[in-house]
């Protein structure tokens, strides 16, 4: 009985070496999953401003972008990225936009070719996108439309490397574009011209808010006041029609009491002028409160608008000093 049982054994261990060896002859793999180490980068599209002064341009585009990798790279990678024009109509069309694309000349991409040192997963040099210190060029970024840069990332190599099949969204840089003629760094010693003496015909138009009596403003005196409100907006806005075109360097606008002088321009404030009344120009935007605004170059209008990020304008005298 013992021999049957014995023999009963060494059979199944037999059976067992042979599929333990039929095992052996098939491929085997110890990571489950993607095979490949991915480079992605996400999506971080960011809004910008360019304010164009008389004497200069100021900009804050500053971006940084950085690739990763999806496990620790085992040798060097280089993962590639590029400013693609082609993106810009699909993008256009679906937010409703009409940007242009941001002239090359302009745009200083540092670092286009990252890499990813081996045992990282992220680049050591992040690409770095801003403009030109180039003055000439940057004097001539004045679309109304506003300006685009599309990043994509295009190529990734090193070992065992492939691109991100779902991580890879492009970028889109948005550049808006103002006009500022405030001299905000001006005081009242650098005002040029003369106050009109006769405001007969000047007339205030209340765009946002209520307010009455406002013929007072134009009276010359500086303690008969009158006030807009809009306690629905907190933006009390207003045009002012003039009676005819003045070519003029500074606004004043404040109020008197026995206690003193007040400022009824508060920051925040935007100017913008107009020969017909329809089509306005801006002017700039004040960033302090302030009597006096201040031109670099002389403005030529009929009307001005004025619209504040205030609940109330309080004015006595609201007057422009004429060329």
């Amino acid at each position: 009985m013992k021999s049957r049982k014995n023999l009963f054994y060494i059979g199944m261990f037999a059976l067992c070496a042979i599929g333990f060896a039929a095992c052996d002859d098939e491929e085997t793999y110890d990571v489950y999953g993607d095979p490949f180490n991915r480079v992605y980068i996400s999506d971080n599209s960011k809004a910008y401003k360019i304010v164009q002064t008389p004497i200069s341009t100021v900009s804050n585009v500053d971006f940084k972008w950085p690739a990763k990798c999806s496990q620790k790279a085992s040798g060097t990678i280089k993962a590639t990225v590029v400013v693609d024009n082609s993106l810009i109509a699909a993008y256009n069309e679906e937010h409703g936009t009409v940007f242009e694309a941001m002239p090359a000349e302009a745009i200083v991409l540092e670092n286009a070719e990252m890499t990813i040192p081996a045992g990282k997963m992220v680049v050591a040099d992040t690409v770095h996108v801003k403009l030109t210190d180039d003055a000439n060029v940057l004097s001539t970024l004045k679309s109304e439309k506003g300006y685009i840069i599309p990043l994509r990332l295009v190529s990734a190599e090193g070992p065992n490397t492939q691109l991100s099949t779902n991580m890879v969204s492009p970028s889109f840089l948005t550049v808006t574009v103002t006009e500022d003629n405030v001299n905000h760094e001006a005081t009242e010693a650098d005002i040029t011209g003369t106050l009109v003496a006769d405001q007969a015909g000047w007339s205030v138009n209340v765009l946002s808010g209520s307010g009455s009596n406002l013929d007072r403003w134009f009276d010359g005196n500086p303690q008969s006041t009158a006030s807009i409100s809009d306690w629905s907006n907190y933006k009390a806005a207003f045009t002012v029609d003039m009676g005819k075109s003045y070519t003029f360097g500074a606004i004043v606008a404040y109020r008197s009491t026995s206690w003193g002088e007040y400022n009824s321009i508060s920051a925040g404030t935007k100017i913008s002028t107009s020969d017909d009344g329809t089509n306005f120009k801006s002017a700039g935007e004040v960033t302090g409160s302030s009597k006096f605004i201040v031109f670099y170059a002389p403005l030529t209008a009929r009307y001005i608008r004025v619209e504040t990020a205030s609940y109330s304008v309080n004015c006595g005298v609201f007057n422009v000093y004429a060329k």
